[in-house]
């Protein structure tokens, strides 16, 4: 009889291999919260919650001439980005360039705006919106919005 084989009962050291090795994925898994997204896993830790963080980039030139001054920019956070985000969001100054649709290089003063919220409809129509907002306010033939799963604590 071959020494390998297993007794009656035992059970067979291929799956003892495999049971040990989901315990110990599980063990390593413990306390993490595991969220599908299309394209990947996202593991938060057990003080984390699993949130949508939007980036926007606002270009601050209108196209054929001037700028969204200070005070314009001030107006639109408190009357369209507070309001719709009463929570919170952060303001970056940048300097963004990019093709616009006549082909030509523009590169402008640019405020990026990053706010970390649920995935839920009403915050993806208020982005929505936001992005709407600046566009026919300021004549912008786009504003950038780049969306993703992240892990938040507060």
């Amino acid at each position: 009889m071959d020494s390998r084989r297993s007794h009656p009962g035992e059970v067979p050291r291929k799956h003892r291999r495999a049971g040990l090795a989901l315990l110990v994925a599980t063990l390593a898994l413990q306390g993490c919260a595991v969220e599908w997204t299309r394209e990947h896993r996202l593991y938060c830790r057990m003080d984390e919650q699993t949130q949508i963080r939007d980036t926007l980039y606002f270009g601050l030139s209108i196209p054929g001439g001037g700028s969204v001054s200070e005070a314009d920019w001030k107006r639109f956070e408190t009357d369209v980005l507070s309001r719709s985000f009463p929570n919170g969001f952060t303001v970056l100054e940048a300097r963004g360039t990019w093709h616009g649709a006549d082909g030509a290089t523009v590169s402008e003063p640019s405020r990026v705006v990053a706010i970390v919220h649920a995935d839920d409809a009403a915050s993806d129509s208020a982005i929505r919106g936001i992005v709407q907002t600046y566009r026919s306010t300021f004549h912008q033939e786009a504003v950038l919005r780049e969306r993703g799963a992240v892990c938040a604590s507060f």
